[in-house]
């Protein structure tokens, strides 16, 4: 097993390549895509990126790359992080984001050796052919959502892997009692809720019988109770059809739908009819 430096520190980087041998197909899909994009390359190699922390001996270390993390027919071990071929991007989790290929590591790290860590999951990409800007665009266009992951241009190594820390709790009442329809309207809009009058004004009649205003999640929680999504309302609301009045559909004998002598047709719950 290759290694740059013994594993010492807190944080292990561990690096899975394919063998040559076996082929890349991800770096092989990585050059097709690219050069769908635009941008073509001369080749491309992936790896799989496995940063752990944890108090861990090289033999327990050992363990975990050839028994756990690696499969020694089609695959071979670095730890470390190994010179770049070409020009490198890599991509991780950003803190915070759920790692669930890093809980399953930690989950199989603990059975195998007895030892509690922290693992956080990566992927590396080297694209010969390419400059360095090139590639951390190529990259973050086909694999990073810059929403929950992060591009890097070089060996993520950190010294110890990002932690959560403490949320100071704020309880937020929103007002709505008081509000008149156009205030409601607002509130609907600029709230992201997307609610009908009608259903604002349900909303503020109940929170006036309780006498309080609602919380944001109160709130939040009837908008998604009672969006499209959860009711299909546009499904369920009356549909007056205008189209063509010549057509293979009988549409007076469906239940819930209304022929009228210009042709057009009324449908009252499409999800019944």
């Amino acid at each position: 097993m290759p290694a740059t430096a013994p594993p010492t520190a807190a944080v292990h980087r561990i690096e899975i390549h394919p063998l040559p041998s076996a082929g890349d197909p991800r770096g092989d899909k990585l050059v097709a895509q690219s050069s769908a994009l635009g941008f073509p390359l001369d080749r491309a190699h992936t790896a799989h990126v496995y940063l752990i922390e944890g108090d861990l001996t090289n033999e327990q270390l050992d363990d975990i790359c050839t028994k756990l993390l690696a499969n020694p027919v089609v695959e071979r071990v670095h730890v470390g992080a190994s010179e770049p071929i070409g020009a490198l991007a890599e991509v991780h989790p950003l803190p915070g984001v759920m790692d669930p290929p890093a809980m399953s590591v930690q989950n199989a790290i603990k059975a195998l050796v007895g030892v509690e860590t922290l693992v956080s999951t990566g992927m590396r990409y080297d694209l010969v052919g390419v400059s360095d800007a090139k590639a951390q665009t190529i990259v973050q266009r086909l694999y990073a959502n810059p929403v929950v992951a992060g591009v890097h241009a070089v060996p993520y190594f950190p010294d110890e892997l990002p932690k959560g820390h403490t949320h100071a709790f704020k309880l937020t009442h929103v007002n709505i009692r008081d509000l008149d329809d156009a205030g409601l309207e607002t509130l609907s809009r600029d709230g992201h809720l997307f609610l009908s009058l009608d259903e604002m004004r349900g909303i503020q009649a109940h929170y006036q019988s309780l006498g309080r205003e609602p919380t944001d999640i109160e709130l939040e929680t009837l908008a998604q109770t009672w969006s499209e999504h959860c009711v299909h309302k546009t499904l369920k609301s009356t549909i007056h059809y205008t189209g063509a009045g010549i057509d293979g559909i009988d549409w007076a004998s469906r239940p819930g739908h209304e022929v009228h002598d210009d042709g057009s047709v009324t449908i009252h719950n499409l999800l019944k009819s």
